[in-house]
């Protein structure tokens, strides 16, 4: 049993490959809405936070990371946490991983160590715009693959 982890910084599908019979069907897609929406209008309120000291000064308050960064953060945790629920279950023994860079980098630093070692391709490239039919002829071209 072989997942395909295809995601970008919005949207992860998971696919189930079948290796022998070289199909591909979708098992879930997990969205974060709320990431495509341009400079994370929906991700801070429109004013920074204020204070004042007692010596009469006073300024605002400047977030410590990027809202949007904060975000796609927690969507790559939600995305590791399904790999591990998977792992867990026995629904796959091998993964493909394919994602850009930045994204890759992102979901590993939330990964159980089991779920990497599950992995038996990393490929950094975003596909998500493609076919089910397109994922599997992407991945028979790009994966080497354990069988199974």
């Amino acid at each position: 049993m072989i997942w395909i982890v295809n995601l970008n910084s919005n949207l992860c599908t998971i696919y189930h490959y079948k290796k022998a019979t070289a199909q591909v069907s979708l098992i879930k897609k997990i969205q974060h809405p709320e990431l495509r929406e341009k400079s994370g209008d929906s991700l801070t309120s429109d004013k920074p936070g204020h204070f004042q000291a007692r010596d009469m000064a006073h300024g605002t308050y400047a977030p410590r990371t990027d809202p949007k960064q904060a975000a796609v953060d927690s969507f790559a945790r939600e995305v590791a946490n399904e790999l591990n629920h998977g792992r867990n279950t026995n629904q796959y023994e091998h993964l493909i991983l394919i994602a850009p860079a930045h994204m890759s980098g992102v979901l590993l630093q939330h990964t159980d160590k089991h779920v990497k070692e599950m992995i038996r391709n990393h490929i950094h490239k975003d596909i998500l715009f493609k076919s089910d039919a397109e994922v599997l002829d992407f991945v028979k071209t790009h994966a080497q693959y354990a069988d199974g």
